[in-house]
């Protein structure tokens, strides 16, 4: 799959460049070229999937095993949505009804913010990349939001 900035559609990147990069030279920002197609059998059967296999699926629609292997995308998911959330039931997200609707509690994470769920996947994205081509990467963290303490917990 490849990337496309929202700015110039001729500007089309790898995942790994895309991640890395950032925004797109011109600016814009970088979105898939195509949105894969999901059946709904496919989309019913992610109803019975932990987590980290859902993210999995997900993720997998969105980079080429050739990017990321099968496995080593499956221990990316485990590694981001295992160590580090307190939901009960070994749950990430907890769903819980609140009258008639139902709500996702996504202060689950070791920060206690949404942006764990992810941060973790990018960090852990990160560094895949920068132990298969063996090179280090810096991560500068200024913040005052929860960004930053999501993404250098995640390290």
């Amino acid at each position: 799959m490849k990337y496309v900035s929202t700015r110039n559609k001729s500007i089309r990147r790898s995942f790994e460049e895309a991640l890395f990069s950032g925004y797109s030279p011109d600016g814009g920002l970088f979105v898939p070229e195509n949105l894969p197609k999901i059946s709904s059998p496919e989309l019913q059967s992610y109803a019975s999937l932990s987590f980290p296999s859902l993210a999995y699926e997900v993720v997998r629609a969105f980079i080429s095993p050739e990017e990321v292997s099968d496995d080593d995308l499956r221990i990316i998911c485990e590694k981001s949505f295992h160590d580090g959330f307190d939901a009960p039931d070994d749950g990430v997200v907890p769903v819980v009804p609140v009258g008639s609707v139902y709500v996702a509690e996504l202060f689950h994470g070791p920060t206690f913010c949404f942006k764990d769920l992810g941060m973790r996947g990018v960090i852990n994205l990160l560094s895949h990349f920068s132990a298969k081509r063996h090179r280090k990467t810096t991560l500068l963290a200024a913040t005052t939001g929860d960004t930053g303490p999501a993404a250098v917990h995640a390290v």
